[in-house]
């Protein structure tokens, strides 16, 4: 989380991501970890690991697919300016931002927090009900989403059928927020302002407005043959954001493929980052099917894709990481 030295301190965005997979929770297989292994000792033929240090330094050296993970975490990014925090989605990435949050004042019974939900699909929904932040009183829990019916929506996560504890046994002060599309709002310092996406289902996408910094979340869309009103809708939720999350499931040939099933490939969040003025664009809501080598090829075909389509372009691209962490203030 950012921090600063009071409140007359400068304040800085941080956009974090705790679940960065699509459809459902994806851990590493041992197979994937081996393979992951042998790339990794192979680099280290001949490097000095005689001590930690030299160890550190050696990781360091490793490209990003041996040096860590995509991770196997469901949709869930933070994003916050040191007084207020903003999670969009619940899916099961909330589980570890909430034991995060457990280490600051939800600790202690006097955190707020505020989740905007895109839609309700398990992928989104399945990490609130061990998000521990939620059973502490005298923490408030603010739910944000354009669908209807809000609260049935959350107390239906945890039926007795499903889940042993009751939503409203929780402990925590939960209150519901109807917002309406292309209707910004405000949380804290932060204007926000909900768009519908093309999935099924309705999913919504928010762009944030943080003084002079724009973040823009666009999970869960897919851009089929938009009318010319549409397409300009949707380059001007994303114009000039200093960061675009971009829902990039699917390779260019998987999604003609998969027509109608909700999800985008990397090089249509290319056009539309290029065409909207995006600084940056990280591609999420990874298929489970693909595994940490492939992502990362993905992401060089879609550098591929800018540099051939639009070599003026200074579009910075990358895959999503878990644990990733951007700052809008730099």
């Amino acid at each position: 989380a950012p921090c600063s030295t009071g409140r007359g301190s400068v304040w800085h965005v941080i956009v974090t991501l705790w679940g960065v997979r699509g459809s459902v929770p994806t851990p590493m297989t041992s197979d994937e970890y081996q393979d992951k292994l042998k790339r990794v000792l192979g680099q280290a033929d001949g490097a000095d690991l005689s001590d930690d240090d030299k160890i550190e330094a050696f990781i360091e050296t490793m490209p990003r697919e041996d040096g860590g993970v995509v991770g196997g975490n469901t949709t869930c990014v933070q994003v916050s300016d040191g007084e207020t925090t903003i999670v969009c989605d619940a899916g099961s990435g909330i589980r570890p931002l909430g034991q995060k949050l457990m280490g600051s004042e939800f600790g202690k019974g006097q955190g707020e927090a505020h989740i905007l939900f895109s839609h309700h699909h398990h992928d989104h929904t399945n990490g609130f009900p061990f998000f521990v932040p939620a059973y502490i009183p005298g923490n408030e829990i603010h739910f944000y989403g354009v669908h209807d019916a809000l609260e049935e929506r959350m107390v239906g996560l945890q039926v007795r059928e499903y889940f042993p504890v009751p939503f409203h046994v929780m402990g925590s002060q939960k209150h519901f927020h109807q917002i309406e599309a292309d209707v910004p709002f405000t949380i804290g310092e932060f204007e926000i302002t909900p768009t519908q996406l093309n999935h099924p289902g309705h999913s919504y996408g928010y762009r944030f407005h943080w003084r002079d910094k724009v973040f823009v979340f666009a999970s869960d869309s897919e851009y089929k043959n938009p009318s010319e009103e549409e397409y300009e809708h949707y380059i001007d939720f994303m114009s000039n954001a200093d960061l675009l999350y971009f829902d990039g499931q699917y390779s260019l040939v998987e999604a003609f493929i998969k027509e109608d099933w909700g999800h985008s490939s990397a090089m249509a969040g290319v056009d539309f980052a290029v065409r909207s003025n995006v600084k940056q664009i990280v591609i999420g809501h990874h298929d489970p099917v693909y595994a940490d080598v492939t992502i990362l090829e993905m992401q060089q075909d879609a550098i591929f894709y800018r540099e051939f389509n639009y070599p003026d372009a200074e579009l910075e691209i990358g895959a999503a990481f878990e644990g990733d962490t951007f700052d809008l203030s730099d």
